[in-house]
């Protein structure tokens, strides 16, 4: 079991427990935790914790939970809770509703994880991490198909979890195509809440963003994930629920994406385990959605079809002012002159003053897949002059270039004093047989080693990135690599922009670098 430790400026500290100790018999395979505990944890306490279940725990940092929470901590506003963060295997199996799965056969397994985690999860968590056994004191979330699934497991099961979030949760989940005569009488979960009578005890925290898709399946101007989700409530109600048992909250501009979801965390999380009267507001704004979070419905793009007649309230700007649950001083400096070799001035000028790298690390992703899935593999083969890579090799010498920095940054971090070797990227392309890999190979790759980038990067304290080391024959430090490989990456999609795509055939020249999408949830 690792422990790892997230600093917070002002002392109050989580720690994360890397637990992959539990087999899980019902799902055939060790299920990772990542377990992060509150300053001060004590195994003994008198009284257990209280604790929050969250899917999709592999993305634990991408929500930027320990840097949150130490915040939270810091100003008394929760009260100390444990969080399991339960890392994902086959989602699309194994998320879903326990009593059926959905129209394709999605979700075969959720009974499968269901049972997971009321006979395997609970009892191991209670007995290894002072959590409680209280219904009244677990809450279960999660995320899109995670964020069904948590509903689900509240709605059915309340002797374990009386409160339930749920992000963007995927309530379009539906027995029926859209092309096969469905009907909304085919949502599963909206189905399932009508069969049985809620608990009186039973709370609900659900989150929706204006952005979150474009699909608006009777074309009354309201996306589907609004809409599924008002009338998820209106059923609730209908069923005996109280209006105040149901907390829902519209992001505008908001995106079905974890920089949304971590915007919004802290909402939840004071929803969840707040302390009364603690005032929170001056949250800082970091994640570019709209300036005033949650504001008055005259400002939605989209008013939600029955606002009134649900009883909606959304919070005013002097209410709720906040973009992000990360305070300033967590937004990583420039590196100071004379903290890198001169080559990486460039790409640090890539970087507008002002710019988190880390922010753009996280934002990156969807652009580069966005110009480059779009491809056909003909074009992926494309060099715009004698002798140039194609962009097969300069996505794999983006991929190769950020291991190598990363790995930079994780020696200098540890204190190492040896001077590491340079590399000839011109080498590693010649023999990277990249034109031999489809281009969705290499995506997959570029996005697996871009969240290990993220997840180491957001691990080092203030001392780790002011630590320098030797490289390629000068001194670096370790933040000054956060921003080269942020920059790095932001040159090489300038070179495909200017140099590759103006030679591409007509009919597809604008196809690359188009206006980017929102992310719609998984159909």
């Amino acid at each position: 079991m690792t422990v790892f430790r997230f600093q917070s400026p002002r002392g109050a500290t989580v720690a994360v427990r890397r637990d992959e100790s539990l087999f899980s018999i019902e799902l055939g395979r060790v299920v990772r935790l990542d377990v992060v505990l509150p300053p001060g944890f004590n195994p003994v306490a008198a009284q257990p914790y209280p604790v929050l279940y969250l899917n999709d725990g592999q993305d634990l940092q991408r929500l930027q939970l320990p840097a949150t929470l130490n915040y939270l901590y810091r100003r008394g506003a929760v009260r100390p809770f444990v969080l399991v963060a339960v890392h994902a295997a086959d989602r699309l199996q194994e998320y879903g509703t326990a009593a059926r799965p959905d129209y394709l056969g999605r979700g075969s397994r959720a009974g499968r994880y269901t049972r997971f985690v009321l006979h395997e999860l609970l009892p191991y968590v209670q007995a290894h991490y002072h959590a409680t056994a209280n219904p009244a004191e677990a809450v279960i979330a999660g995320m899109s198909l995670g964020g069904l699934t948590a509903f689900d497991l509240a709605w059915h099961h309340p002797e374990a979890f009386q409160r339930a979030g749920s992000f963007s949760g995927s309530f379009w989940w539906r027995g029926r195509g859209l092309n096969d005569g469905y009907t909304d009488a085919d949502r599963i979960m909206h189905s399932l809440v009508r069969a049985r009578a809620p608990q009186p005890s039973q709370q609900y925290w659900l989150q929706t963003g204006t952005d979150d898709e474009t699909s608006d399946r009777n074309n009354n101007g309201i996306i589907d994930a609004i809409e599924d989700t008002l009338d998820l409530m209106a059923v609730l109600e209908r069923q005996g629920l109280p209006q105040a048992a149901v907390r829902y909250v519209e992001v505008p501009g908001g995106h079905h994406h974890q920089d949304t979801w971590a915007a919004i965390m802290p909402d939840f999380l004071r929803w969840a385990f707040g302390v009364a009267g603690v005032d929170t507001h001056d949250y800082i704004h970091r994640h570019h959605l709209s300036p005033h979070l949650l504001v008055g419905t005259r400002h939605l793009r989209r008013r939600p079809q029955g606002a009134a007649r649900y009883g909606f309230k959304y919070l005013t700007k002097n209410q709720y002012n906040i973009a992000a649950a990360v305070p300033a001083a967590v937004t990583l400096a420039r590196p100071a002159p004379g903290t890198y070799q001169p080559y990486a001035q460039g790409y640090l000028d890539r970087i507008p003053e002002g710019t988190d790298p880390l922010a753009l690390l996280r934002q990156q992703p969807a652009e580069l897949h966005r110009d480059l899935s779009r491809l056909t593999e003909a074009q992926a083969l494309l060099r715009y002059a004698p002798g140039k890579w194609t962009p097969k090799e300069m996505l794999l010498h983006i991929i190769d270039t950020e291991r190598i920095f990363t790995y930079r940054a994780l020696r200098f971090a540890r204190g190492d004093a040896q001077s590491l070797p340079g590399f000839d990227e011109n080498d590693f392309a010649a023999n990277s047989e990249a034109n031999d890999r489809p281009m969705s190979d290499l995506l997959t790759e570029y996005h697996a080693v871009r969240a290990a980038t993220l997840a180491l990067f957001g691990s080092f304290n203030a001392a780790q990135l002011d630590r320098v080391g030797l490289a390629n024959g000068g001194a670096t430090s370790v933040r000054a690599l956060v921003f080269i490989t942020a920059g790095h990456e932001r040159h090489h999609l300038a070179i495909l922009r200017e140099r590759y795509w103006p030679v591409l055939p007509p009919a597809e020249a604008s196809a690359p670098g188009a206006a980017q999408q929102p992310a719609v949830p998984l159909r």
